[in-house]
């Protein structure tokens, strides 16, 4: 079965809005992967300030910031379906969202970009809010690039993601046995 949709993410280094459409198959257990569109629209001056000054808001104005964000992913999704002409091609939109208050410690992880904004500004499903479980487990909020890794590039081994934050990964199979009970 072939799965389309667009991705988005907004890292701490607020460059701007990273975009992707990609098709996704599953092979006799094996997935593969493709990029057939991608694109980061630079962040406004405006919405530099904004997210980056999101943690000192009230709540009913972090609230409000939320949901104007969730509008304008939208927004840009709408626009990158038109520029690259995949009106009726995109199965699902998953949002990452972008990080504002993220302390796993306390079980607290929070994101701006209302993924029921999106949805209501595009007409198609969206999946968001993608930290949020994992950290209420006790993880780190970061469950979907380790479960990408294994499922699509399981030809590799050790992963290194530099952005705002690194991250390492590693999927050696001496890693994902349970250690030896005493």
């Amino acid at each position: 079965m072939l799965y389309r949709a667009i991705g988005l993410m907004s890292g701490s280094s607020l460059d701007g809005l990273d975009i992707v459409f990609a098709e996704f198959q599953e092979q006799g257990g094996k997935w593969a992967y493709e990029i057939l569109q991608a694109d980061c629209s630079a962040y406004s001056s405006e919405w530099k300030k904004d997210l980056s000054q999101a943690t000192e808001l009230t709540a009913a104005d972090y609230l409000l910031l939320h949901s104007r964000f969730g509008h304008y992913l939208g927004e840009q999704v709408n626009h990158f379906i038109e520029q690259n002409q995949l009106q009726y091609k995109v199965g699902l939109i998953a949002s990452h969202g972008h990080t504002t208050f993220h302390i796993p410690s306390q079980k607290m992880t929070a994101q701006l970009g209302d993924g029921a904004a999106i949805a209501s500004v595009t007409g198609l499903p969206v999946v968001s809010d993608l930290r949020a479980m994992d950290v209420a487990n006790g993880g780190q909020g970061a469950p979907i690039v380790p479960m990408g890794e294994k499922i699509l590039l399981s030809d590799y081994d050790l992963f290194l993601n530099i952005g705002g934050i690194a991250n390492i990964s590693c999927h050696f199979p001496e890693f994902s046995k349970a250690p030896p009970k005493e």
